[in-house]
């Protein structure tokens, strides 16, 4: 599944396990979908984050970019956390939305795989 805004899409997990909030990552190359979540925290983490807290429809409610280790973020009206890898979306905007997509298979694979197997 990939999680697109603007045009520009990045690869997504979903999860409804709050625990998240203790994992640790040496380096996110992913969005992670946080649902039933109205706050952040980086207290394990190696690597600053970009957090977005959303709506159910996934409308931007408030984010924090570049985010730093120990570091709380909260919306009391936000219904989901999504996390970035720092600046990978860079214009941001409150009440515009993302979108998630099924990734296509073939989308995937890199483009020698794709010519040999066609």
């Amino acid at each position: 599944m990939d999680l697109l805004y603007n045009n520009k899409s990045i690869p997504v997990t979903t999860t409804k396990n709050k625990d998240i909030l203790k994992y640790q990552f040496q380096k996110l190359y992913y969005a992670i979908i946080v649902k039933n979540c109205n706050r952040y925290s980086t207290i394990a983490h190696k690597q600053r984050v970009d957090v977005v807290l959303t709506d159910d429809n996934l409308c931007i409610v408030s984010f924090k970019k570049d985010m730093h280790e120990n570091t709380f973020y909260e919306d009391k009206s936000a219904t989901t956390a999504i996390v970035l890898p720092p600046d990978y979306f860079k214009d941001i905007e409150i009440n515009k939305k993302f979108i998630l997509k099924e990734a296509d298979k073939k989308e995937r694979m890199p483009k020698e795989l794709l010519t040999k197997n066609q």
